[in-house]
């Protein structure tokens, strides 16, 4: 007769089996979850290179031509036996900043160029800002969505501006994060893995990540200076706004319309 140690040994590992594979299955696999940049409608949406010309802001995320179209990032998040893994909270796929730079006091796992705090830029009141969070948490499918200027309540990769969600700088490569796993981007949903990296171009670029108070998340002339005399010169991918291969009056144009701009200016809220 089996002993009721073994049978309690038995039991044990039918519940391990039983256990283990759905704790594996709520695993992001990175060799499979990815990040790709659209704009547009969520049903028929643009992604690459044209997408990415709408990833362009200011520290105030004002006017129409900032942030245009819903730009976001899709977030697919699968397991490594390819299925979706849905219910993921949103607070936990991020876009994640350091806050400031080290200068700053500033360390972490997410980037140290953006400038995203109030502690030393007070007079604009900028928010602190550590996770740029998805607008609502996977679906079925394991997609979820970032969409830079804001979530729209119940409406997923839609933009609403958000007067929280305000920063400065400029990085060519911020982490994507899904519950602590770092995933890599693709520049259309079919391209290879890595062929994008999340970014956003900044009109403030320039400045605001030493100790100094009050200089960073701030359009003025340190900005728009470098993409005068990029004008006709050798090619400045930051300061290609538009995305269209060349930096040029359009741009110039652009960032002189968006001068003195900061959190709180023109818009205060």
């Amino acid at each position: 007769m089996m002993s009721k140690v073994a049978k309690l040994g038995i039991a044990m590992a039918v519940l391990a089996v039983l256990i283990v594979p759905a704790a594996y299955a709520g695993v992001p696999d990175v060799t499979q979850s990815f990040y790709v940049p659209q704009r547009g409608s969520v049903a028929t949406p643009t992604e690459g290179a044209v997408a990415i010309a709408s990833a362009r802001r200011c520290p105030n995320d004002d006017g129409t031509q900032v942030l245009a179209l819903s730009s976001r990032l899709k977030v697919v998040v699968k397991a490594s036996d390819g299925s979706p893994i849905a219910g993921i909270p949103a607070s936990d796929i991020c876009v994640l900043f350091n806050g400031g730079t080290p200068a700053q006091g500033f360390s972490g796992v997410g980037d140290d160029s953006i400038i995203a705090n109030f502690q030393f830029n007070q007079l604009s009141s900028c928010p602190d800002i550590r996770c740029v969070q998805a607008d609502a948490p996977t679906d079925a499918a394991g997609v979820a969505y970032i969409t830079w200027i804001g979530a729209t309540a119940g409406s997923p990769g839609v933009g609403t501006r958000d007067p929280f969600r305000k920063w400065g700088g400029y990085a060519g490569s911020i982490p994507v994060m899904v519950l602590g796993f770092q995933l890599q981007g693709k520049l259309t949903s079919g391209s290879a893995l890595g062929s994008y990296t999340a970014h956003v171009k900044s009109l403030d670029f320039v400045g605001g990540r030493t100790a100094a108070a009050n200089q960073g998340e701030l359009v003025n002339s340190l900005d728009i200076a470098p993409v005068q005399a990029a004008v006709g010169h050798p090619y400045q991918y930051q300061m290609d706004f538009d995305n269209n291969g060349i930096v040029n009056s359009i741009d110039l144009s652009f960032i002189k319309a968006h001068n003195n701009h900061k959190c709180n200016f023109p818009t205060v809220n």
